[in-house]
């Protein structure tokens, strides 16, 4: 049987769970009924509707779609195992987990008063089977190589006497590395720069400014860029946006070669392949966080406490237990070099403790 990837649009749905979601995300004014889900992020309102489209993709495929029966009626623990089997063989144990977080979240927006304990136990249970599908350390590179390879990267291409759009295109490439390892925000965040909006120029330094409701957080996000970066983020507004953006008139920051603006996932393509070919691994925009995480914790841990707020998190916790590759590592390569130290003072002191063991 061929199980179905796609997650339905919402209008591909069956009419009852249309229904439902359109109530639980109406948004009315402060006088009429507001649905519950009327006041979540777009990322999270998106996440949640294209799980529950991935769950009725399989209900349908796998020909257990009934139309008589309701929404709630068809979220049973049987389908609901079947369907776990069915990701575990279909993607990594992360997204398994997420596509069934998206499935406990609208079965309890749907049926508030119903018991959804069971399914929140398969979730709790997937969510300590999930691992990276990769080696996220082995991926990460010391944030001073990035910096450094970025800058001289951005000169190479200002000073070659040919620039086609090629370059230009590595160009704005290069430069999305520089602008991730000297300010780890977000891809959505990345993504959305507009001109004069989100970036500000205030006469020695270009700064990042993003409202709440861009932000994660839903807080304010403000990130200054070094004045190292000036003239190459002043050099791509100027000279090389220009050359791609052809007779597009629009104020997004990245532009593809058609001069339209780039979406996430182009930006993504973008960094992955470019920190591939310069390092030679892939190193995707969140993985930036971490490394910024490593690198402070790695060369400054008196000041550790900064890196929460520069990824914007509220809680310190968050930072601490998805970004901090280094610390370990860390750790125990200081507990070493304390044994060293003090094996080769005791040394000096006392002389070998093994000599003359064993009497002649």
């Amino acid at each position: 049987m061929n199980i179905s990837r796609r997650c339905l649009h919402v209008e591909e749905w069956p009419q009852s769970d249309q229904a439902l979601w359109h109530a639980a995300t109406r948004k009315g004014s402060i006088f009429d009924d507001t649905g519950p889900a009327a006041l979540w992020r777009a990322p999270t309102r998106d996440r949640t509707r294209q799980g529950y489209g991935r769950w009725l993709s399989y209900l349908i495929s796998s020909e257990q779609m009934h139309d008589e029966q309701l929404p709630h009626e068809r979220i049973t623990p049987d389908n609901v195992r079947q369907y776990v089997l069915c990701l575990q063989e279909q993607v990594q144990p992360w997204t398994t987990w997420s596509y069934m977080l998206s499935l406990w979240v609208t079965a309890r927006l749907f049926r508030p008063d119903d018991d959804w304990g069971w399914l929140y136990t398969i979730l709790a249970k997937l969510q300590l089977k999930r691992r990276p599908a990769s080696n996220k350390r082995a991926r990460m590179q010391p944030a001073g190589e990035i910096a450094r390879w970025s800058l001289r990267r951005l000169d190479a291409l200002n000073q070659s006497p040919i620039q086609g759009a090629q370059d230009a295109l590595a160009y704005r490439n290069t430069l999305m590395i520089a602008i991730l390892i000297n300010c780890p925000i977000r891809l959505r965040n990345l993504s959305m720069i507009r001109i004069d909006k989100h970036l500000v120029f205030d006469g020695a330094r270009y700064r990042l400014d993003f409202e709440p409701a861009e932000v994660k957080t839903d807080r304010y996000l403000s990130c200054t860029l070094p004045e190292n970066l000036t003239p190459h983020l002043s050099q791509w507004l100027n000279h090389w946006r220009p050359r791609l953006m052809a007779a597009s008139d629009h104020d997004a920051f990245w532009v593809g070669i058609r001069g339209a603006p780039m979406r996430p996932r182009g930006i993504y393509g973008c960094v992955i392949s470019t920190t591939e070919a310069a390092f030679g691994v892939s190193i995707n925009p969140h993985l930036f966080r971490d490394i910024a995480v490593s690198w402070i914790i790695d060369m400054d841990p008196a000041h550790a406490g900064i890196t929460a707020p520069m990824l914007g998190h509220t809680n310190p916790r968050t930072t601490e237990e998805h970004y901090i590759q280094a610390n370990q590592a860390l750790a125990v390569r200081r507990y070493g070099q304390s044994v060293s130290a003090l094996r080769d003072r005791l040394t000096d002191a006392y002389g070998d403790p093994y000599k003359n063991r064993n009497p002649s």
